[in-house]
């Protein structure tokens, strides 16, 4: 349960389900990696930490005792962000996976980098982001939604509307300027706009892009495109809650979805059970130039509905990159935006 008026029914004291606080632990591009003993099943995989929850734990409190035993490290301090709920349904037994980002500080992790073993004598150590996601196959088949997850940038920027540029070059010139390896959720709110989308692909290959479900339809039968620069296809709000969930026809690439309220979030819930879904766009956060009559959830309200979740949040609206702090101690993975991301 949150805080507020939305609730979570996590079943914790069901007798099918078992419930596994994950520890996704990151300090800047590095994240702590155990691996499993070689008796264990999937012995020799590499694994976050963590372990059952009790019926007695929540699962935060659950997380802390279990990296505590398993590592000897204290994270009451740090911050915590849940990251989603992983379902895996096996027939006679549900398991679920409450998987959390916790951030080390500085001291620990200049305390573990050079350890070798944790309190159970399982291997230890510290892996960047691009060489975790490049050995996939070395983790159990279960890990394979969180491996999804540590694609996420810390900052999306979302592109103006074509209309704002007085010519198609105006746009193509902003966006091909982005710093090195930037995400970039295109919305140019134009029909012909494919000559553009391939412009930009071409122009910048590091670029890592959100499109639409329309755009995407549009480049992904071009020729020499580096289509695996698409991580994404984004759902609107309207597209999100008019989505058939019996008849799903989606493309292969993971969706974003935009949310604003606890229906959409339980719309989304249901889609992330049938087809991948990376993450959602929870807003407004705060008040905006582009939607100024929408009301603004506040930080409290997002961490409430952000709970609700099982897949990680990225925080919109009102926002800048200097408001990711604040986000991951309100249930936000990343943050996205426009004027304040270029």
């Amino acid at each position: 349960m949150t805080n507020g008026n939305f609730k979570v029914n996590l079943d914790l004291d069901s007798n099918k389900t078992t419930h596994v606080a994950v520890a996704v632990f990151r300090h800047g591009d590095e994240f702590l990696l155990a691996r499993r003993h070689t008796h264990q099943h999937q012995g020799g995989k590499l694994e976050f930490v963590g372990g059952k929850i009790e019926q007695s734990e929540s699962p935060i409190s659950a997380l802390i005792r279990e990296v505590d035993e398993e590592l000897g490290l204290d994270i009451h301090g740090n911050v915590i962000t849940k990251m989603g709920r992983i379902w895996h349904d096996y027939g006679d037994k549900v398991v679920c996976l409450h998987v959390y980002q916790v951030l080390l500080t500085d001291d620990q992790y200049i305390d573990f980098r050079d350890r070798k073993l944790g309190c159970d004598g399982q291997e230890i150590g510290f892996f960047k982001r691009e060489d975790i996601l490049s050995q996939k196959q070395n983790f159990p088949a279960a890990n394979a939604a969180i491996l999804a997850w540590l694609t996420l940038p810390d900052t999306i920027t979302i592109s103006h509307e074509l209309r704002y540029f007085n010519n198609k070059t105006g746009w193509l010139d902003c966006y091909k300027n982005l710093p090195k390896n930037s995400t970039l959720l295109v919305r140019t709110k134009d029909s012909d706009n494919e000559d553009l989308l391939r412009l930009l692909i071409a122009a910048r290959t590091d670029l890592r892009l959100v499109l639409s479900l329309e755009d995407w339809r549009k480049v992904k039968d071009g020729q020499n495109l580096s289509l695996n620069q698409i991580i994404a296809i984004r759902l609107t709000h309207h597209e999100l809650m008019n989505i058939n969930l019996s008849e799903l026809n989606l493309p292969h690439p993971p969706i974003i979805a935009s949310c604003h309220d606890i229906n959409s979030l339980i719309k989304a819930n249901e889609l992330a059970k049938l087809h991948p879904v990376m993450a959602l766009l929870l807003s407004p956060v705060k008040p905006t130039a582009t939607h100024p009559d929408a009301s603004a959830l506040g930080w409290k309200v997002f961490e409430e509905l952000a709970e609700v979740s099982d897949v990680p949040v990225i925080g919109l609206g009102g926002l800048s990159p200097d408001d990711l702090s604040d986000a991951h101690k309100h249930g936000a993975v990343a943050v996205a935006g426009i004027r304040e991301f270029l």
